[in-house]
């Protein structure tokens, strides 16, 4: 009798540690796929924020350019010719009358 219950006792045994590896198994399946994503939520969030810095930067570079075509355009009504010369007027600069080329 002793070698038959022998038999069903490791038989279960066997059972037992075929279901442990099984459940070991798909624990670390599961914990795989809850860190992946987690992971993936990490990476969205620094995605949306990085859109965010992307839109603002984007704004920033709209208003210099606009502020730059301003300043262009003041820079050419102060360096025409009739502004020139009604500078030089105010500061007693005049024509000359008459002009030698060789």
């Amino acid at each position: 009798m002793l070698p038959v219950s022998d038999f069903k006792n490791r038989n279960k045994q066997e059972k037992k540690h075929t279901g442990g590896v099984k459940v070991k198994l798909m624990v670390v399946i599961s914990a795989a796929a809850t860190l992946l994503f987690f992971t993936q939520l990490v990476f969205a969030n620094g995605l949306a924020t990085d859109g965010q810095k992307i839109a603002q930067i984007e704004d920033e570079i709209q208003k210099l350019e606009s502020e730059n075509t301003i300043l262009r355009v003041e820079i050419s009504k102060k360096s025409s010719l009739s502004s020139l010369s009604k500078k030089a007027q105010e500061d007693g600069f005049k024509k000359p009358s008459l002009v030698i080329t060789p």
